[in-house]
């Protein structure tokens, strides 16, 4: 069987690597005979300091579907078109926005604030930060902070753009048009269908909708509705995640 893994709020929590437990359970499932892939709302970048080295060849969805390598090398990539990455860019100049801009490697970052987020920004120092003017490829922007947000978030709405709230962390992240990781996954070419998928929050809804079989961890409504299982988010969920797991796997 074909497993896709979400990270963060799935199998990895409060921007901490994945767990030796969790990843040994993985290999586990691997040497049974399944496929092990992961996607992410990170950018590939940010995707390998929560996983060991011997993850760092298999399937790597990043940036909600925008791109993905397999084997350390890069299977596709569907960035922002410029000139509309540059609308967006001044517009939230114009909001006094706080933002972050992935390239494909490289990153752009305006903030004057602390952010959760921005302690898994480049932890294996792979990137460099530029300005925006010399980002080549807008894979993803996202909005840290903004006191104007929900008026920015309408105005980016109606743009030709994919749009990923992430409710835990309250960021709005952008990407080219129909970017999801259901396409991402299709986009590979791997025939990675049928297969199980794990996840918490909206931008994991598509691969939800298309699995043979589906686990949510915690409580996110929407996927709450269409999820064969829930795992509880409290002090026994990395248990119960290579519980489900073992279970699955026989």
């Amino acid at each position: 069987m074909n497993f896709i893994f979400d990270m963060d709020g799935t199998i990895c929590f409060k921007g901490q690597p994945i767990s030796k437990n969790i990843l040994d359970c993985l290999l586990e499932l691997q040497e049974a005979g399944h496929f092990i892939g992961f996607a992410s709302a990170r950018p590939y970048r940010d995707m390998l300091p929560v996983l060991d080295e011997r993850f760092h060849d298999h399937l790597l969805i990043g940036a909600n579907g925008a791109m993905a390598h397999f084997r350390g090398q890069p299977l596709y990539l569907n960035a922002i078109p410029t000139e509309l990455a540059r609308e967006i860019v001044a517009i939230l100049d114009e909001f006094q926005a706080e933002y972050l801009i992935d390239d494909k490697l490289n990153y752009a970052l305006k903030s004057h604030r602390p952010h959760p987020l921005l302690m898994s920004l480049d932890q294996n120092k792979l990137a460099e930060r530029v300005d925006a003017t010399r980002i080549e490829a807008f894979v993803k922007i996202v909005v840290l902070a903004c006191d104007r947000f929900e008026e920015l978030a309408d105005l980016i709405s109606r743009l030709d753009v994919t749009i990923h709230y992430h409710s835990a962390e309250g960021i709005l992240d952008i990407t080219s048009s129909n970017v999801n990781k259901m396409r991402g996954l299709k986009q590979t070419g791997l025939e990675l269908e049928p297969f199980i998928c794990l996840g918490n929050d909206m931008n994991d809804l598509p691969l939800f909708e298309k699995a043979l079989h589906s686990v949510v961890i915690g409580e996110f409504a929407p996927l709450l509705r269409i999820a064969k299982e829930q795992i509880q988010m409290d002090d026994r969920v990395e248990q119960n995640i290579i519980s489900k797991l073992k279970e699955l796997s026989a």
